[in-house]
């Protein structure tokens, strides 16, 4: 079973804010309910910039996301998730009598559409140990998905929480709850933790014990000071065995101020938060922390927003597959507890002047140049809906990764081992191994028409190298001359320059509709054994309707 934990994972070891409100609207005394259904479609050209096995790529792809909310008045609720044809394509997709088939056995009969998406796979009589050999292919996907399942009361002295639920509130670059809060693209995913928790406003008790029983209690959550801390059940597997599971504890801290008029200036929406995360395990020996920092505060026409995270500890988990990856022989493999060392931050600066907004935005995620388990593991990985920019980590980089990745579950899947570390190499759109400043100008020319412009710069923090297929080259003691980056060709730190831009026109707050485009001129980290990469461009129109 993949244990999702390693050097290419966003380990979710934090809560990253108090539970709040729900904001779903009221259909009911006893019953919230929020909706959103969205359609997109993506064109990419090309996907693969080196290479003719994906050029001009595009589909259609959507999802209905149903927020029932089931409550009684001043004592709790129990709060559920829905994703409905969750990245199903347009169409009756599919090749009769495989999977996924279609409804019909013609394209010229069909009269209802099937659940396909895609997904990055092998191509049919393609050699499976060559990255060439992968591109997009069809999938079969589940109709309905259960995101969320969790029920809340609300106690005397806090809250408590139990269930299926988010492991965060808001947008982060460690944890993300899959809300519609990214500048650039969609969200696709919710960090969730089958998850106990109990938070609590410790200034209000503060205020009782000084100011006595006249003290009216501020149930308010924009302003105070909040305690919140959470047990996670990571990993069951074998119910009769106690030593395989997986558990996690979290503690967080968070200052509010919602105008706090600090040394006279118009101060606004003030937070400090800091969150301590731990993971431990005795299976692979696992023993990992967590610490992210977040401060967010505006004063007149500027708001910031900054967030830095820290993991580190160590585990065998990683070791388990590389080692198997390196030395196919069982008897020789040597399993190694490795040291985890992590780092991550992002600085979003905004400047409102009139109808523009000016932003200057910066990503730092730690990359690894030596992927071999007997260093230490240093890739940071963005949660996956942390989006920065449109096409170089959403699709080019998502596309390169998933294809060296499935070559080294490949050489995995007979070996006997315990850990397929190698699934979390495939970015799946993270930011990872990466510098980047991004620039940005939004104009409301009229009240609900916004354009927006960006540029995006990208460096990598250490020279961009394909894990598998240069450990299927190592042939000695030094990996620097068996090293390739994800295309064959030499590691190299630019990425490249992207290019975006993005309108977007709201009516009546319940319909928006984005058109967004991006080209990409790549860099030398891009670059095949040939050096050559071509520029790639993307086209976006997505309608979603929101009530």
């Amino acid at each position: 079973m993949t244990r999702r934990l390693g050097s290419w994972l966003v380990i979710v070891l934090c809560v990253g804010a108090l539970p709040g409100g729900a904001s779903a609207r009221p259909v009911a005394d006893w019953l919230d309910l929020d909706a959103e259904y969205r359609v997109q479609t993506t064109y990419v050209n090309p996907l693969e910039v080196n290479g003719t096995v994906a050029r001009d790529v595009s589909y259609t792809e959507q999802r209905l996301r149903l927020d029932p909310s089931f409550k009684l008045a001043d004592f709790g609720r129990i709060v559920t998730r829905f994703d409905l044809l969750d990245g199903v394509l347009f169409g009756d997709n599919g090749e009769y009598g495989t999977e996924p088939a279609p409804n019909f056995g013609m394209g010229l009969t069909s009269r209802w559409p099937n659940s396909a998406g895609y997904e990055i796979g092998l191509l049919q009589g393609r050699d499976p140990l060559n990255p060439d050999s992968y591109g997009p292919v069809l999938k079969g996907i589940a109709p309905l998905k259960v995101v969320h399942a969790w029920g809340e009361v609300l106690l005397p002295f806090g809250v408590l929480r139990v269930g299926r639920q988010p492991s965060t509130q808001g947008p982060g670059i460690n944890l993300h709850d899959g809300s519609r809060t990214n500048r650039w693209g969609v969200s696709r995913y919710s960090a969730t933790a089958d998850r106990v928790l109990f938070a609590t406003k410790i200034s209000e008790a503060f205020r009782m014990l000084v100011e006595g029983k006249g003290y009216t209690v501020d149930r308010s959550m924009d302003d105070g000071v909040f305690l919140g801390f959470a047990w996670d059940q990571v990993v069951e597997d074998d119910l009769t065995v106690g030593s395989d599971d997986l558990h996690q504890v979290v503690g967080l801290v968070q200052w509010k101020a919602k105008e706090p008029g600090w040394f006279g200036l118009p101060w606004k929406d003030f937070q400090l938060q800091a969150v301590v995360g731990g993971r431990f395990g005795d299976e692979f020996d696992t023993d990992v922390l967590a610490i992210p920092i977040t401060l967010a505060f505006g004063v007149g026409p500027v708001r910031f927003r900054g967030e830095f995270v820290t993991l580190f500890g160590s585990t065998t988990e990683i070791s388990e597959g590389l080692a198997a990856l390196r030395e196919p022989d069982e008897s020789r493999r040597v399993i190694r507890d490795q040291e985890i060392l992590m780092f991550g931050a992002e600085a979003v600066l905004d400047v409102e002047t009139g109808p523009v907004t000016s932003t200057l935005e910066f990503d730092y995620a730690s990359g690894d140049s030596d992927p071999r388990d007997t260093t230490a593991l240093t890739t940071f990985n963005f949660d996956r809906d942390a989006n920065v920019g449109l096409l170089l980590f959403e699709h080019v980089l998502a596309f390169e990764t998933a294809r060296s990745a499935a070559v080294g579950i490949q050489n995995l899947r007979n070996m006997g081992t315990k850990s397929f570390p190698l699934t979390e190499l495939a970015s799946e759109g993270r930011v990872q191994n990466a510098i980047c400043v991004f620039p940005q100008v939004r104009y409301e020319p009229i009240d609900g028409l916004g354009i927006r412009t960006g540029a995006l710069f990208a460096w990598s923090a250490a020279p961009v190298v394909d894990s598998i297929m240069t450990l299927l080259n190592e042939d000695g003691s030094a990996i620097s001359d068996d090293a390739v980056n994800w295309n064959g060709g030499k590691p190299a730190r630019y990425y490249g320059t992207e290019l975006d831009l993005q309108i977007e026109w709201t009516y009546r707050q319940h319909f928006i509709w984005t058109l967004e485009g991006a080209a990409l001129i790549p860099g030398a980290a891009l670059k095949d054994e040939s050096g050559d990469a071509v520029p790639s461009f993307l086209v976006q129109n997505r309608f979603t309707f929101v009530f």
